[in-house]
C-alpha cells in the first residue's frame, strides 16, 4: 500500500474496500505492533461483515495500549 493512500485512509472517513482490507493485512502481518494499521484493518473487516472481525477484535485489542483505537473501529 501507498503511503498517500494508508494517510487518506486515516484522515478520511472513506469506507475502506476488500482491497485495501488486503493490503491492511499483509501490513498488520509484517508489523503486529503497527496500531494504526491494525485499527484501519479492524475497520475494513467491519465494513465487509467478515466472520473474521470478532476475532479481530480481541486480537487488536491485546496489541493495542490505547483501547480508543478498537473502541473508535467498533463504532464506525
Amino acid at each position: 500500500m501507498k503511503t498517500d493512500i494508508f494517510i487518506k485512509l486515516l484522515e478520511n472517513n472513506t469506507k475502506i474496500q476488500q482491497l485495501e482490507t488486503a493490503e491492511l493485512k499483509a501490513i498488520v502481518q509484517e508489523f503486529p505492533y503497527f496500531q494504526p494499521a491494525r485499527a484501519l484493518y479492524l475497520k475494513g473487516l467491519k465494513n465487509l461483515d467478515s466472520f473474521k472481525y470478532n476475532n479481530e477484535l480481541k486480537v487488536t485489542a491485546a496489541y493495542t495500549t490505547c483501547l480508543l483505537y478498537t473502541s473508535d473501529a467498533a463504532d464506525e
